[in-house]
């Protein structure tokens, strides 16, 4: 293990050590982000240079994802997030002899002591600022208090998307702030092998895939589903070959605040509610179904859109955040808090084989471009840059 400083400058671009906090990855509720780190973490040592070093910081053990990972891993003797941000990895940052490192998992501590290397850190989506009763108070008061700082003193912010980006720099006027900000996308995790459909699941169904919790929007789209059973004169509907509105399936653990949202949902006639599946039972409803409803309120990404793009699924995506960003051309966007809508729009594109078809082969087209081994290059371009900057000032 080297220490810091002691290469050349121009040999710092060549061989560097990165350490990448994946502290928070046995969070549960926070499915998206635990995505972003894993493959991003993966992503990075596979698009590392031959000499190149790369170090996790984890809480208590290798997270399972990443136990194949050829790098060294330091284990904290904590979980509680606010335990490892305020004490260990303000303590242990000096020590890890490293030219930068990447909060994947955002922000980065509240306090950083002299001689901490230059971190990077991910900002996912500003939903604690823009759509706060959607979010846990404990969320709210701990983001307003440590991302201030965070964006004041990271060299390098990492947005998701350019409507992050926006909502950023509208909410947050700190001097130099926009120089800082990097769009990196997120890319489609791993292809995984297409499993066998929930019993009493028929292929054509609507699918939801997310968290039960107040920003998903679960209560309208049931509103849109009644509405859409409901009418008279609607529209026929083939899908493969059966007339009527199809089943609509819905796969996502319970989160936040969910109430009695998850036996609302068991209970309505032609929902099936599937909870939490696993990786290949996902991969074949993704196959399998016509039409993606994704009616969220807001989303700093929205990686099921971009799973179901992969697929040819044409989807239904609420118009807020950055759903109609990534979903250009291959989604119809309504506005999320009207229920009249989005039945309007399912209705539209379960009757029309064509627009399917047209929305679908969009999707694949644009998915292709969202990968992480692309994420992974500019990312490494970004640390490799805060580092040489950081000798830079130093000498």
């Amino acid at each position: 293990m080297r220490a810091r400083g002691t290469c050349p400058l121009s040999y710092i671009l060549c061989v560097a050590r990165f350490a990448i906090d994946v502290t928070a990855c046995w969070r549960p509720q926070r499915v998206g982000m635990l995505t972003v780190a894993v493959e991003l973490s993966r992503a990075l040592v596979a698009a590392g240079r031959p000499a190149d070093q790369f170090v996790l910081l984890c809480s208590r053990e290798r997270p399972p994802a990443l136990q194949d990972l050829d790098c060294e891993a330091v284990l904290a003797p904590y979980r509680h997030e606010l335990v490892l941000k305020s004490r260990w990895l303000p303590t242990v940052e000096p020590q890890l002899e490293c030219d930068a490192i990447l909060y994947p998992y955002w922000p980065s501590p509240p306090f950083r002591r002299p001689g901490a290397p230059p971190a990077a850190i991910f900002v996912h989506d500003l939903a604690f600022r823009v759509r706060q009763s959607e979010v846990p108070w404990q969320q709210r008061l701990y983001f307003r208090a440590v991302l201030p700082q965070a964006l004041r003193h990271s060299p390098a912010v990492l947005v998701p998307s350019e409507s992050t980006r926006r909502d950023l720099m509208q909410l947050y006027r700190i001097p130099g702030l926009e120089q800082k900000v990097q769009v990196i996308p997120e890319g489609l995790p791993q292809e995984i092998a297409a499993g066998t459909l929930p019993e009493g699941v028929e292929p054509g169904f609507i699918l939801a895939v997310g968290t039960v919790e107040p920003r998903k929007n679960y209560p309208r789209l049931l509103a849109a589903y009644r509405q859409l059973r409901g009418r008279h004169g609607a529209l026929p509907f083939i899908i493969n070959g059966r007339p009527g509105v199809p089943q609509l399936v819905i796969a996502g653990r319970p989160g936040w605040a969910y109430g009695d949202m998850v036996q609302r949902i068991a209970s309505e006639p032609g929902v099936r509610y599937l909870g939490h599946v696993d990786e290949p039972t996902l991969a074949a409803l993704y196959q399998s179904a016509s039409v993606l409803a994704f009616p969220s309120l807001y989303e700093g990404f929205g990686l099921p859109l971009l799973e179901a793009m992969a697929r040819g699924v044409p989807a239904v995506v609420g118009g807020a955040g950055a759903l109609p960003e990534l979903a250009l051309g291959a989604a119809i966007s309504v506005n999320a808090e009207d229920a009249s809508a989005i039945a309007g729009a399912l209705e539209r594109l379960l009757a029309d084989e064509g627009l399917r078809k047209k929305l679908g082969e969009e999707g694949m087209r644009r998915a292709r471009g969202y990968t992480w081994a692309n994420a992974a290059e500019r990312t490494l371009d970004i640390l490799r840059r805060i580092a040489h900057t950081s000798e830079e000032k130093a000498a």
